[in-house]
């Protein structure tokens, strides 16, 4: 297993880095890879990555694959030292190793096809192993480039991995690095870089959150730190698009959503472990907050434009997106150690053993009564504490999701059936008001907004009343986690 860190170094810090390493009398070493992958590129849709890489004088073949977050990698080296030919890809080599040979199976079949060359990479890499605590960090520059016959990108990064020690010990080693030399977190890897070149695409597609099964004997503490694992899994991908400037609408959406996850976890289960920093829910409501003129305009775009354009024939020209503030926000240092300070947490020792399920319905009943009591005065509410309800619900989703598989599917189903329309009702009326606020800017300028502006205010009191009637439907009585 290879625990590391990746980061993009801007081009102007490069001479910073490399005098700190040379001040170390560094290694420098020329490092040239070949990658390969099937006609339809099976393994890199897998998170696999097989190269053939000459070190210097010396061969290495090398299998990585994706592990249980962005911090550990599968890693299998087989050294092929001094070769008077270029060696072949070979794959039996790996025969004795049953984890490389279980994922390749599970991807390529018992019949493999043939593994073709898709990029090369060609990189001068300068480096030196630290001393930290009781752990011993390489730390890496990479300056290069990836290489398909028809195009080519920058490779200019710096890697701290793990040689002997603690996790722990390299994240907050590598978090002296970030702010000085202006760090930012990437998680895609050469080989996902690569094949994007090699397919002529700019991103992968945006990363979606995944079901998290918590084992009903783990402690609280132990849950919360899985929780924050799993967003984490979520958002770092997204967040290195958005960084590097490649990011689609999809990539901002899904960045939004799994901050809302980890967010909610915070929220309501902060007192699962006494080694959360309270600080963190100010610094990720800021990331959240800096994406949100971005999402509220793609919201009005797909959910309440269409509608309008059905009983007009308006082009709505809307201000576009600030695609390149986001990026800076995502690419800042403080950003970059708020998600190692997160990841720093996921690796931290357990210190409390309170029952997880016990915590749980805890949380999650002291979150439900806020809700019923809003749905109780709902129609008499302020508008802001009307969209305070809504997102009480959504947290109240996420949470539930979370925790899910504590309970029988039988029993959370139901619940969920009765939150979705909900959700989906009191979202349709929060655009709403979005549109509202948005079309009155720009109806000074362009009073053929008036209209729609009309037609959303019609259709504020009716979504509002749909709302209500599914809120009503709520009980103590659906409680599952009692």
């Amino acid at each position: 297993m290879e625990i590391e860190l990746k980061f993009q170094l801007p081009e102007s810090k490069k001479k910073n880095v490399l005098q700190t390493l040379n001040k170390q009398k560094a290694q420098k070493i020329r490092l040239q890879a070949k990658y390969y992958d099937t006609a339809d590129r099976l393994l890199a849709k897998n998170y696999v990555a097989i190269r053939l890489r000459q070190e210097g004088e010396h061969w290495v073949q090398t299998f990585k694959a994706a592990s249980k977050n962005h911090l550990q990698r599968i890693e299998e080296d087989i050294f092929l030292g001094k070769c008077a030919e270029e060696p072949e890809l070979d794959l039996s080599l790996y025969k004795h190793n049953q984890t490389v040979q279980s994922v390749l199976r599970d991807i390529l079949g018992n019949n493999a096809p043939e593994l073709i060359l898709q990029f090369q990479t060609d990189v001068q890499r300068s480096f030196h192993v630290f001393e930290f605590e009781n752990s011993k960090i390489e730390v890496c520059l990479d300056d290069g480039e990836i290489r398909t016959p028809t195009d080519q990108a920058k490779i200019c990064e710096v890697e701290f991995e793990l040689k002997q020690g603690s996790a722990q010990d390299l994240i907050l080693f590598s978090k002296t690095w970030v702010e000085k030399y202006q760090l930012w977190l990437d998680v895609r890897s050469k080989a996902e870089r690569g094949n994007l070149l090699a397919i002529g695409k700019r991103v992968s597609p945006a990363t979606k959150a995944k079901s998290l099964n918590l084992e009903s004997n783990a402690s609280a503490e132990q849950a919360i730190k899985q929780i924050i694992e799993n967003t984490l899994n979520h958002i770092l991908p997204n967040a290195a698009a958005i960084a590097d400037g490649v990011a689609e609408a999809t990539h901002v959406h899904q960045a939004r959503v799994g901050l809302r996850r980890l967010r909610s976890a915070l929220k309501h289960f902060s007192n699962w472990s006494t080694q959360i920093d309270p600080t963190w829910e100010s610094q990720l409501a800021e990331i959240f907050q800096a994406l949100g003129q971005s999402r509220d305009l793609d919201a009005i775009k797909d959910a309440v434009i269409p509608l309008v354009q059905q009983v007009s024939h308006f082009e709505f020209p809307l201000i576009a997106n600030q695609t390149k503030d986001i990026a800076q926000q995502f690419s800042h240092p403080k950003t970059t150690q708020l998600f190692l300070s997160l990841l720093n947490f996921v690796y931290s020792e357990n210190e409390h053993k309170a029952k997880l399920s016990k915590q749980a319905a805890k949380s999650l009943s002291k979150l439900y009564a806020k809700i019923l009591k809003d749905s109780a005065q709902f129609l008499d509410l302020p508008v802001e504490q009307q969209h305070r309800t809504r997102k009480r619900v959504k947290q109240l989703r996420y949470c539930i999701d979370f925790i899910a598989g504590l309970y029988p599917e039988k029993k959370v189903q139901p619940f969920l059936d009765k939150l979705q329309p909900i959700q989906e009702y009191l979202g349709f009326y929060n655009d709403l008001y979005v549109a509202e606020n948005i079309f009155e800017q720009q109806a000074v300028k362009q009073p053929e907004f008036l209209f729609a502006l009309g037609w959303i205010k019609a259709q504020q009191p009716h979504v509002l009343k749909k709302a209500n009637k599914k809120l009503q439907c709520l009980s103590a009585k659906d409680i599952f986690w009692g």
